[in-house]
């Protein structure tokens, strides 16, 4: 069973690895990336990174949204949820993080959307409760992270 989270970022605010990683320094998430660079953040099916100490591969990809007009798309569909928040158009990114069962792959990766969020003005939308939002949202996302014992296997 997996589950994703998407997060959509205006085209003129994309960051770089770099302004990524400074954001995840800034809001003190225990999450590094393995090897930031002043390139655009770019990602394409893991990416690897470093939370708390230890080597995580995360389930990731970059995209730009095309065909935002069209509902019957992935990306047309999260612009029709968000429309009365955030508007999404053609060009814009989107980070995709895909989560299975490993409890470090999925905090690394809600602390990585909720920096995308808050640092670069971005929208969360996740699909298996289609429960989506800016800042408030990712406020959650971090706080479900820190959550240590939600993730223990009893």
């Amino acid at each position: 069973m997996s589950f994703d989270y998407y997060v959509a970022v205006r085209r003129d605010k994309w960051p770089t690895a770099q302004e990524v990683q400074d954001a995840l320094e800034r809001l003190s998430y225990p999450v590094s990336l393995e090897s930031p660079s002043a390139e655009p953040f770019s990602v394409s099916v893991n990416l690897s990174v470093v939370f708390e100490g230890r080597p995580v591969a995360l389930e990731a990809n970059v995209e730009k949204a095309t065909e935002i007009d069209d509902g019957d798309t992935l990306w047309g569909y999260i612009a029709q949820c968000s429309a009365s928040n955030f508007l999404i158009s053609n060009g814009d990114y989107f980070l995709t993080l895909t989560f299975r069962s490993d409890a470090d792959q999925i905090r690394a990766g809600l602390y990585l959307a909720a920096a995308m969020i808050l640092s670069f003005d971005g929208y969360g939308f996740e699909n298996q409760f289609e429960s989506h939002g800016g800042t408030e949202f990712a406020q959650q996302l971090a706080t479900e992270a820190a959550d240590v014992a939600a993730f223990e296997t009893p």
